[in-house]
């Protein structure tokens, strides 16, 4: 249930469903005063939400902290790197990888690290590429065929195929660190930059504190020009993507999961 309120969630607080609803009462309303009212509501966050400088600097100094403070120390060990999914699904047909979003390189940075020997195995957590759907299917075989075409072999990972959320991510890894006889650190944990802070407080709900890296980390805008001001409507959809973050952080101390 929560999962599915969730996802409902996310749909209300995107831009584009913002200026869609408002469109749609500039037309509905009867009196002139409020169609007017959603007109300028629906262009001024129109012109908000798809401006590019505007996102790069909130998300500059929304991740600042944590992408300066990674703890990803060169030369240091770990015996494994926590991937959160939510990165990529799996075509059946083909038997390759779709990535969502920018989230790939969580992914791609943990391969990094064990081909230059700084972890010894890989734990992905929730991730559609190997998560055991609802009807009992999954596609991890594929995702790791696919992988072995690389060169990372089928026991470089261990796969945690059931958890929805972030809090789940949290929970069910733990569980698996504690069969595995792992400690917290020896352990580093891998995700996006805007999503550090909330993993972060649901592995310490559990009672873990690894290390961790952000990835797709945001760089302070360096130039300013005319094509800055450009309106994008993937700019919108990144809004969602890092107000979905701040609304989850909200949720999850409501609910008390963090």
């Amino acid at each position: 249930m929560f999962f599915e309120l969730s996802k409902l969630l996310n749909f209300f607080i995107s831009p584009v469903t913002w200026i869609v609803l408002l469109l749609i009462f500039t037309f509905r309303f009867k009196k002139k005063k409020l169609r007017k009212i959603c007109l300028v509501a629906s262009i001024v966050v129109f012109v908000v939400f798809t401006n590019p400088l505007l996102l790069a600097y909130v998300k500059y100094f929304s991740v600042r902290e944590y992408s300066m403070q990674q703890t990803a120390c060169t030369g240091r060990h770990y015996r494994l790197a926590l991937v959160m999914g939510g990165f990529a699904t799996m075509n059946k047909e083909t038997g390759q990888m779709r990535y969502e979003q920018d989230r790939a390189d969580r992914l791609w940075e943990a391969v990094r690290l064990w081909k230059k020997g700084a972890v010894d195995r890989i734990l992905i957590t929730g991730d559609p590429t190997s998560s055991i759907m609802e009807d009992g299917s999954t596609t991890a075989g594929l995702f790791l065929d696919y992988m072995e075409e690389l060169g990372i072999p089928h026991d470089a990972f261990i796969l945690e195929q059931h958890a929805r959320n972030t809090r789940e991510n949290a929970a069910f890894t733990a569980e698996i660190l504690k069969r595995q006889d792992i400690r917290d650190k020896e352990c580093l944990l891998i995700t996006s930059a805007s999503h550090i802070k909330r993993s972060l407080k649901c592995f310490e709900r559990e009672g873990l504190h690894p290390d961790f890296l952000p990835v797709n980390v945001c760089d302070k805008p360096h130039s300013i020009s005319h094509r800055t001001f450009y309106p994008s409507w993937e700019v919108a959809v990144k809004w969602q993507e890092l107000m979905n973050e701040w609304v989850g952080e909200l949720v999850y101390k409501i609910m008390g999961y963090v």
